[in-house]
């Protein structure tokens, strides 16, 4: 008979080619005997024709909310305000209250209401009495308000600590079993979001990736050509590209040859090609979008310098993948990154939105073949020692038994 646990994981969207990480974490704990059901308020980022194998396998499994109609979960809504009114009125209060009087977020608020109940009916049909959110709290905080179950939530970074009243971080923290932070950094901004008899409750639990994926291929470039420097994320402010711009324009004024790809998409791409032109640096800048896995592998393949210029973080995954590729990587000196990279062992740290101070380490590692390979094995080895998947795998899998037992 399984002992192990049963339990909901809730993600905001699944699978996510952002979050490839939680796809690996749902795949290794149903090899460690989980019974684990996945729910997904959002449909796939990607149609299935370009899923990879894994991904569409689990896609088929999800239970995705929004791919009910209006209708049907209007009428699970009814059933349940009929089935048990007080508990459901004690759920649209609460959700009202986190709201506020602005009607955009009482809009939103109601729209999560609707799918804790989606939620709430899905876990007492299967049996299932605790729920794990990831990027989906504030449905898993106001499901446990309306139905009896227990709920726990992820905590990743930049987008749920960087205003803790508009992502209600007390009440979550109130409400829940336990919370993840995957950085001790992440951990000690939880705890100024609460009471310190809840601070028991905020348990850190690193995530990994796959190391045996990442097969590292060293980029040889000769003096003759370009240094090529790769960013991967969203294009918005708080990631700084336009700091990284300024900094390639001012190094490239100085005769380095550098030619930078951008992977990724988002609200500032325009805008970003638009300064790169100003800058005078378009032929340096290559802006890719969103790539596929196997583009994204030729173009480590083909990269010296990994770079991330961000105003906040968490511990980035992206960074963790180059470093497994043995990429030597330069970023911020923020959040959970100086977990990750010991400055000038396996890496190099610059202080956030100094472009003189990130120039310069990228001028010290484009112009040293040597330093790029030493720091670049050692990346490796600090990631298959920290960030193995199988390993904090079993370690989130020890903290899910002991707080579910």
């Amino acid at each position: 008979m399984n002992s192990k646990p049963k339990l909901l994981y809730l993600i905001g969207q699944f699978p996510a080619i952002n979050h490839g990480y939680l796809l690996a974490e749902v795949r290794h704990l149903r090899r460690l005997g989980f019974n684990l059901e996945v729910m997904s308020v959002s449909p796939p980022d990607r149609p299935v024709s370009a899923l990879t194998e894994p991904e569409r396998e689990e896609a088929a499994r999800t239970y995705c909310i929004k791919s009910l109609s209006a209708i049907h979960i209007s009428l699970m809504n009814a059933a349940e305000f009929f089935r048990d009114p007080l508990r459901y009125l004690k759920g649209f209060f609460f959700a009202l209250r986190l709201a506020g009087p602005s009607p955009k977020a009482i809009s939103y608020h109601l729209a999560y209401l609707a799918e804790s109940v989606v939620v709430g009916r899905r876990m007492r049909q299967l049996r299932i009495s605790h729920v794990h959110a990831s990027f989906s709290a504030t449905v898993a905080l106001i499901a446990a308000k309306i139905f009896p179950i227990t709920w726990s939530f992820g905590v990743y970074g930049f987008g749920e600590l960087h205003d803790p009243t508009v992502s209600h971080l007390r009440e979550r923290i109130d409400s829940a079993r336990f919370v993840r932070s995957i950085s001790k950094f992440g951990r000690g901004q939880l705890m100024l979001s609460c009471d310190r008899s809840h601070w028991p409750r905020l348990l850190y639990s690193p995530l990994g990736i796959e190391v045996a994926d990442f097969v590292p291929h060293t980029a040889t470039a000769t003096e003759c050509e370009a240094v090529r420097l790769l960013c991967v994320g969203r294009l918005s402010e708080e990631k700084g590209q336009a700091l990284l711009l300024e900094a390639i324009a001012g190094l490239t004024a100085q005769k380095l040859r550098l030619q930078l790809h951008v992977v990724g998409d988002g609200p500032d791409r325009r805008w970003l090609e638009t300064y790169a032109d100003q800058l005078g640096i378009s032929s340096n800048i290559a802006f890719e979008g969103w790539i596929d896995v196997a583009k994204l592998m030729a173009l480590y393949a083909r990269t010296d310098i990994f770079v991330l210029s961000s105003l906040a973080e968490g511990i980035p995954m992206v960074l963790i993948e180059a470093m497994a590729l043995e990429k030597p990587c330069v970023a911020p000196r923020i959040s959970g990154i100086p977990e990750l990279i010991d400055h000038g062992l396996n890496g190099l740290l610059f202080s956030a939105a100094d472009v003189d101070e990130l120039s310069q380490q990228i001028r010290t590692l484009s112009q040293s073949f040597e330093l790029r390979r030493k720091l670049g094995k050692e990346a490796r080895q600090k990631v298959l020692h920290e960030y193995d998947m199988t390993r904090n795998t079993e370690r989130f899998a020890a903290i899910l038994e002991r707080q579910l037992s």
